[in-house]
C-alpha cells in the first residue's frame, strides 16, 4: 500500500510541476528563486518541466511495479 501512495503522490506532484512551469505559475517559477537568477526564467521553466516529467515517470514506474534503478 505504501508504494501505491508514493506512486500517486509522485505522479500528482509531477503533473503540478509541469502545469506550473508551462503556465508560468508564480509558486513554481518565481523570479527571485536561485535557479531563475542563475539560468534565467525561460531555462529555469524548462528545467522545472523536465523535473516534472521525471516525477511522472518515476510515479508511473512505482505504480506499475517496474524497477529500473
Amino acid at each position: 500500500m505504501d508504494s501505491t501512495i508514493t506512486g500517486y503522490l509522485m505522479l500528482v506532484l509531477g503533473i503540478i510541476v509541469m502545469l506550473g512551469s508551462a503556465m508560468n505559475w508564480r509558486i513554481i517559477s518565481r523570479s527571485g528563486k536561485l535557479l531563475n537568477m542563475l539560468l534565467g526564467d525561460t531555462v529555469a521553466r524548462i528545467v522545472y518541466f523536465v523535473v516534472g516529467i521525471v516525477f511522472v515517470f518515476l510515479g508511473l514506474n512505482q505504480l506499475t511495479g517496474l524497477s529500473l534503478f
